[in-house]
């Protein structure tokens, strides 16, 4: 790949010239660049350059995500629970998710914490909300502070949500004032 092809994709799409962009990066795609693949399949999810079509966004962010693309395989879990496959968004996230992609993990911890195409299970649920929110992830941040809270553990609770609130999680500030309202 041609980091100058790559660049003339990015700089087409950011005027907003969405057909070249389109052509540079299949281009790209029929010789194997991962990133020009996600990138169509970005396009056609959101109708960027072409009709919004779910399925070609699928297939092409699933064609990145087969040849190891981080990016693509925690975006095609995103695809997969939109269309009511958590099953399948699980596999593509906990690939992600091994990597360290903090969306992957924070939304494979949902999964665990919600038994939604996995088994119900809050130590891994736990383990995963950990991993992105050492990565400030807000997000899972606050789910952690909720697990521990869950738990009476008030003071690891506390520490979670103070991190989220710091980034501005009107959620987590809530929490605490319940918790300095409790004398925690």
């Amino acid at each position: 790949m041609s980091s100058n092809e790559q660049d003339a994709g990015l700089v087409a799409y950011e005027q907003g010239d969405f057909a070249a962009a389109l052509a540079e990066w299949r281009q790209l795609a029929e010789q194997g660049n991962l990133q020009a693949c996600h990138n169509i399949a970005i396009m056609y999810e959101m109708g960027q350059g072409v009709e919004a079509d779910l399925a070609q966004a699928q297939q092409w962010c699933e064609r990145a995500a087969q040849g190891g693309s981080v990016p693509a395989q925690a975006h095609l879990g995103y695809l997969l629970i939109q269309q009511q496959q958590p099953e399948q968004a699980a596999q593509w996230w906990e690939k992600a998710a091994q990597a360290g992609d903090a969306d992957a993990q924070f939304s494979l911890g949902q999964l665990y914490y919600l038994g939604q195409g996995v088994a119900k299970d809050d130590e891994e649920a736990a383990d995963w909300f950990e991993a992105a929110a050492l990565q400030n992830h807000m997000g899972a941040q606050f789910n952690l502070g909720v697990m521990y809270a869950n738990g009476q553990r008030y003071a690891h609770a506390k520490y979670w949500w103070t991190k989220a609130a710091q980034s501005g999680d009107e959620q987590a500030q809530a929490a605490l004032k319940q918790l300095a309202d409790m004398g925690v």
